[in-house]
């Protein structure tokens, strides 16, 4: 069988310069994205960074002209005097307490709310979900007067129990939603093998149901933590 010649000079001529430029490009942006990358982290660290390094500061150097940005001695007096403060150390075991409890809270009752808007079809279902999530475009302020009333009717004013009813009043809701569309996520075959194999629904939601979630969980434990932690109203 006779073969046809193949004639190179049928082909474009190599472009080198093109090749050069393209490979210059990736760099270029290679080297963009990455001072991007830096410039945010700087951003980011830069206030914790300086109030740790204000921390060990002597007083001359907080107030010195111009600013001083790293100590000329370590200095402990500073955190030596807040950590032997009482009311310091108490405020920090109340915000422990309180954060945490939240977070507990919030998790046990979203949860169970959660997998019965998520999994368990009812008339109002969506109606429900929309409720709770305008419930969570509420600001504090706008039922603060309302908070108010009740914790001094119900002897609640200036407790930890009053504080986290009043931290559940917007957590437990964001909670709920967060973790509904996450059930919702999951096939149903797995719950309903469970149920094949003798679980009960209670069984089914916390053996099978509930550890898939736990991405959900964590997210949404970290931010109630976090919303807790932060709230000074």
């Amino acid at each position: 069988m006779s073969t046809v010649p193949f004639d190179r000079s049928t082909l474009p001529p190599d472009l080198p310069g093109k090749r050069r430029n393209i490979k210059l490009g990736d760099v270029v942006l290679r080297i963009l994205f990455w001072l991007l990358v830096i410039f945010i982290l700087i951003y980011t660290i830069f206030p914790f960074a300086w109030a740790l390094l204000a921390s060990i500061k002597p007083n001359a150097d907080i107030s010195s002209t111009p600013t001083r940005y790293l100590p000329s001695e370590i200095y402990w007096g500073n955190l030596d005097y807040v950590l032997h403060q009482r009311d310091f150390l108490y405020a920090l075991r109340n915000s422990i307490v309180v954060s945490v409890s939240t977070v507990a809270i919030a998790l046990v009752f979203g949860s169970l709310a959660a997998y019965a808007l998520g999994r368990i079809k009812f008339r109002g279902r969506t109606a429900t979900l929309y409720v709770i999530l305008a419930m969570t475009m509420f600001p504090a302020i706008a039922i603060l007067g309302s908070l108010f009333q009740m914790m001094r009717r119900f002897d609640l004013y200036n407790t930890i129990p009053g504080l986290l009813l009043t931290y559940m009043t917007f957590t437990l809701p964001f909670t709920v939603w967060v973790l509904a569309n996450f059930f919702k996520a999951m096939p149903g075959e797995l719950e309903e093998a469970a149920l094949v194999d003798g679980s009960t629904p209670f069984q089914a939601f916390y053996k099978i149901m509930l550890p898939l979630a736990l991405p959900g969980l964590v997210t949404t434990g970290l931010l109630a933590f976090i919303a807790a932690w932060n709230e000074f109203l």
